[in-house]
């Protein structure tokens, strides 16, 4: 450890005891702990964490919270420093001493995954959970502060906004892995580069897995949903317009299968997710067409900005249309469009979403396409 990265961890101890005094009653004190814990890195078996601190009830219960402290703590290092010897490490070294991860800033997936660890965290925007129940210690703090980091992207970093990154996410969810860089450009049309610093930044993020070459070996497709959600919106991120059908949305829905001349059709939300994983029965019709004005007309569509029960779509990419199939005479997006779109949807459009997903975990057979030679025989409309 260098001097300068020692003083910034002091530092960021420091802060976190300054956070924890103002969080604990008047009557409890909050300082750094004088027992003998190794400095270093907790992924190291010789070492173990960077320093403690002591919580005191009104001077006489003690409870020790062994420090790990970091500028950057991302998804990824949640993996790298508790891997699974530290639980054993501990029981021996450390009698079952609490963990805290201190941090500038720690992302939602980044908290997510030490919850599922047990390790209680606390970033300086104010993100916390706390939970220590050393009898007769009880603790339990929970807060929520900046959901983004507070410092810029790096230069050349990418997000999850914008076609290219929808092109990669859907080949990632759609074809079962193995395959590389190179390959993914190739399949979505991305260049080498952005592929690259996209893959860098969802396994940074623990949202896939890789091989010492780089190519992508697994996805987690729930989170790597979870993750797109949250810069993706179904009607804002495509242009939709809202339409009343007279007779219902199911009528509008066998009307389609005689309207082959208005154009492509491609049914999502709602009427797909039930043909999957049924939650309950649809209301709202949701469709992506390349002409919106024809469609409503052909349909018999009234425009209307409340009480409607159709919504169509002109899509913001033509990744919409990849890999949908055709089933009894009308077009379906596929499942991990129609994913994305309940999960950012209205009513009880979320809630299909999640009933969706889980179906597509447990029959992945039947959706996911066994590798990228047969991306080509999944073609658009």
């Amino acid at each position: 450890m260098t001097e300068n990265t020692s003083r910034e961890e002091k530092e960021l101890v420091d802060r976190a005891i300054d956070w924890l005094r103002a969080a604990l009653p008047a009557t409890w004190s909050v300082q750094r702990s004088n027992r003998a814990y190794a400095g270093g890195n907790l992924s190291d078996p010789q070492t173990l964490g960077d320093g403690a601190i002591d919580l005191v009830i009104e001077n006489r219960s003690l409870v020790t919270v062994l420090v790990e402290a970091k500028r950057s703590f991302s998804p990824r290092d949640v993996e790298r420093t508790f891997g699974p010897q530290l639980p054993r490490l501990l029981r021996a070294m450390t009698f079952n001493t609490p963990i805290l991860v201190i941090s500038d800033w720690l992302s939602p997936r980044t908290c997510e995954l030490l919850t599922e660890q047990g390790i209680n965290y606390l970033d300086l925007t104010g993100n916390a959970l706390i939970s220590l129940d050393n009898n007769p210690v009880v603790v339990y703090i929970r807060s929520t502060g900046a959901s983004r980091a507070p410092k810029p992207a790096a230069r050349g970093k990418v997000g999850f906004r914008g076609p290219k990154a929808a092109r990669i996410v859907r080949l990632l969810i759609d074809v079962r892995p193995p395959y590389g860089v190179r390959e993914i450009a190739e399949a979505s049309g991305v260049a080498v580069s952005w592929v690259s610093r996209l893959l860098e930044s969802l396994d940074r993020d623990a949202l896939i897995e890789r091989s010492a070459r780089g190519r992508v070996e697994s996805v987690d497709i729930p989170r790597l949903l979870r993750r797109w959600a949250e810069t993706y919106d179904v009607f804002t991120t495509n242009e939709s317009q809202t339409f009343l059908a007279p007779h219902g949305a199911n009528q509008a829905l066998d009307h389609m299968k005689d309207e082959s001349s208005v154009g492509r059709l491609a049914i999502t939300g709602s009427f797909a997710a039930v043909r999957l994983a049924p939650v309950a029965a649809p209301a709202m019709l949701v469709v992506y067409s390349d002409d919106i004005d024809r469609v409503s007309q052909a349909l018999g569509l009234l425009a209307a900005d409340e009480g409607s029960n159709v919504v169509l779509l002109r899509p913001y990419d033509t990744v919409v249309w990849d890999r949908s199939v055709v089933d009894d005479g009308l077009r379906y997006v596929a499942p991990s469009q129609i994913a994305i779109d309940c999960q950012t949807g209205n009513g009880r459009m979320p809630a299909e979403g999640d009933a969706l997903i889980g179906w597509m975990v447990e029959r992945e057979s039947q959706w996911r396409l066994p590798s990228l030679a047969s991306v080509g025989s999944a073609a658009k409309p």
